[in-house]
């Protein structure tokens, strides 16, 4: 329960309390010396540290510098980490591929300021390779059709720190042949599929991730 006064009772029992109060002030000893401090304030550290994450050096494959990355000085033996972003068209922005790649060729996300390269590749065609029949499962009577794209890619290599192209390659390959299994998306009777480029890609960006001595 709050207790609330009115401002006349208030000045009625609060004014003998500061008589009180000021008496007990003045019959204080002073000391001659002081001995409080002004509190000093905390340092401030001035360098701010921010966390670099993967998707950060998306900009790099539109051409933009990304500074907190390392700087890119090929050394003959050397692994130079990489991170790969793609796209199915130039209608879209880029996302981080989590293809696998080489031990060591790419970082974990808290040693991301780390990277020296970013790969970008974006699908520039495609044409259709196989239609692939697979019959209804027992008790169900839809039919599941996969189709199986070639594709055209067009992949580009840059300095990641200083967003500097480095080299550039088109990519053709074959669509796969109709699988023995195809796991088809939840509640899709027809699905698609592109090659897989890694192996490609390892081939062309080799030279610059890991030169050789």
């Amino acid at each position: 329960m709050t207790v609330r006064f009115s401002i006349p009772v208030l000045r009625r029992y609060l004014a003998p309390l500061l008589i009180f109060g000021l008496g007990a002030c003045q019959s204080q000893p002073t000391s001659e010396t002081s001995t409080s401090e002004t509190p000093q304030a905390p340092a401030v550290d001035e360098e701010v540290i921010t966390q670099v994450f993967p998707d950060d050096f998306e900009q790099v494959c539109n051409g933009i510098a990304f500074e907190p990355a390392k700087s890119y000085e090929p050394v003959a033996g050397s692994v130079h980490p990489i991170y790969v972003f793609d796209r199915e068209d130039d209608g879209q922005s880029f996302s981080k591929s989590y293809r696998e790649l080489p031990n060591g060729w790419e970082l974990e996300f808290e040693e991301s300021q780390n990277a020296q390269l970013v790969a970008c590749l974006t699908v520039t065609a495609q044409e259709l390779a196989n239609t692939c029949e697979f019959p209804p499962e027992e008790g169900e009577t839809i039919a599941y059709t996969l189709e199986t794209y070639s594709a055209t890619y067009n992949v580009e290599i840059y300095a990641a720190q200083s967003g500097e192209l480095l080299d550039s390659k088109i990519l053709e390959l074959q669509g796969e042949d109709c699988p023995v299994v195809h796991f088809f998306t939840e509640g899709e009777t027809v699905d698609t599929s592109i090659p897989d480029y890694s192996q490609a890609l390892l081939e062309f960006v080799k030279p610059y991730v890991q030169p050789e001595a």
